[in-house]
């Protein structure tokens, strides 16, 4: 999934707001407040579109849009290998980049790199080239990078899930809008495929801003020499809930050091110029799933790495890396970590070998997670149902499968408790009526919410602590699949 491909993308607009009145080592609200800012511009902006949308939509018969924000940030997508910080565009013209260089070329970034190593206490084993490039050549590195380690068969996959599911709009691109969102805004870039640092820059004329990259970024190159970040995070996972997690341990950890490193190295001046110029259209105007992607690492994965931090320093921090979390859930509810309390393993048949007949193929398969789950619920009904129904999830699969042009999902999902499987049973029944709003009701008692649409059907079904939910192209195979798992 195109998740993967993050380890970490810095918003401008995220380190806009007074970084010298944060304080780091206290509640969780106040830690948030950067992230919050933007969900409340994206939550304004939301509102006024969804209300339009649905008065026009329920006259047509089409679903009422969600008009909530999930209450917890969430990750986006850059190529597997690259780490990338962003801050606005600067108008530039191409020109060609300078000799590679080291931070000994450089009183600034030496002293940075110098910081960030006692700061961080992780020795640097070996120098960490430093390439400066303009705005364009930093661009096409990225775009280069996207395109080819972006599979055409993950691009499938991730553009027929979130349109079934109903996240994104019958015209909408997933690779367009991610990089559409992450080209908005390119400062810097850490590559770990061959571990050189590429720096936009004025050769070598450092802002507050090019100087906060370069610390988080350093960091970075330092969690990539002791902890190996391909191993933490590999291609094409099996489990993205898991590469997720791990993303979201990388970006804290980063995300902590810049934040520390700012507040003790740079001006008030300076603090208040951060980000100044950080262009966020294109993320604000992005479908809510993939958005709240994007902010995960650096909210909750912030939040799960300070906690580690105040408990027991950067030692702590490192004990974690050695032993990265498994799953969103741990990252959302750390005592989940602490208390080693591991994702189920939850299997599926593979349902295109014969058991719903012939002609059927299976696009892909994989782990939703807590967060996932979270922000489905979310972006079909609303923020508070979306956190409230998915507490307690302790594991899922699902898969995504084509017949004839025409894709079927379904997930199987386990919960803690009875309670907490009635808890997700009701609300992803009741976002399926919103994803398609007028279909006839075929059940709705407490084990079974069956819907039957135009072009579509859905089966949701508890059982116990599992939940099984559908949606096809119509009825009888929504309800062959549900059997076939159930």
């Amino acid at each position: 999934m195109w998740r993967n491909y993050v380890i970490c993308v810095l918003i401008g607009l995220l380190i806009a707001t007074s970084l010298s009145s944060l304080t780091l080592l206290r509640q969780t609200q106040t830690t948030q407040s950067q992230t919050d800012q933007l969900r409340q511009r994206a939550v304004a902006a939301e509102a006024t579109s969804s209300s339009l949308q649905q008065q026009a939509g329920q006259a047509n018969g089409a679903p009422p849009a969600g008009n909530a924000i999930a209450t917890q940030p969430a990750v986006t997508p850059t190529p597997q290998g690259v780490s990338i910080a962003n801050v606005a565009p600067r108008p530039t013209t191409a020109a060609a980049p300078e000799p590679t260089v080291t931070s000994a070329d450089s009183p600034i970034l030496s002293q940075i790199e110098s910081d960030v190593v006692n700061l961080r206490g992780l020795q640097p084993k070996d120098p960490v080239p430093i390439q400066f490039v303009d705005q364009t050549a930093l661009n096409n590195l990225y775009r280069d990078r996207f395109n080819q380690d972006y599979t055409a068969s993950e691009r499938e996959s991730d553009q027929k899930l979130l349109t079934t599911l109903g996240l994104i709009g019958p015209n909408d691109t997933v690779a367009q809008i991610l990089l559409g969102v992450l080209q908005e805004q390119i400062l810097g870039l850490y590559s770990q495929d061959d571990k050189t640092m590429y720096l936009l820059s004025d050769r070598g004329q450092f802002g507050p801003d090019e100087k906060d990259t370069f610390a988080e970024e350093y960091d970075h190159a330092l969690q990539d020499q002791y902890y190996d970040l391909s191993a933490l995070v590999p291609r094409n996972p099996d489990n993205d809930d898991r590469s997720l997690a791990a993303q979201a341990l990388i970006q804290g950890d980063a995300t902590l050091i810049e934040r520390l490193w700012a507040q003790q190295n740079l001006s008030q001046a300076e603090l208040s110029q951060l980000g100044q110029g950080g262009g966020t259209s294109k993320l604000l105007s992005a479908p809510l799933f993939l958005r709240e992607q994007l902010l995960f690492p650096y909210g909750d994965g912030f939040n799960f790495v300070r906690q580690v931090y105040q408990t027991s320093g950067y030692a702590g921090v490192d004990d974690v890396f050695r032993d990265p979390p498994q799953s969103t859930a741990q990252i959302l509810h750390i005592d989940k970590y602490r208390n080693h309390v591991a994702p189920l393993e939850v299997d599926l048949p593979d349902l295109s070998q014969g058991a719903l007949g012939g002609g059927w193929r299976e696009i892909s398969s994989n782990v939703f997670g807590e967060l996932d789950l979270r922000l489905i619920v979310t972006q079909l009904i609303d923020s508070t149902t979306g956190v409230r129904a998915t507490d307690g999830w302790s594991g899922d699969r699902w898969e995504l499968l084509e017949k004839d042009g025409q894709q079927a999902l379904v997930t199987k999902s386990q919960w803690d408790t009875d309670a907490q499987a009635t808890a997700f049973f009701q609300a992803f029944a009741q976002a399926m009526q919103n994803r398609y709003f007028g279909a006839q009701v075929e059940s709705a008692t407490d084990t079974r919410a069956a819907l039957t649409a135009t072009n579509a059907a859905t089966e949701v079904r508890k059982s116990g602590n599992t939940v099984v939910a559908v949606i096809s192209f119509d009825r009888p195979t929504a309800e062959a699949i549900a059997n076939a798992v159930s």
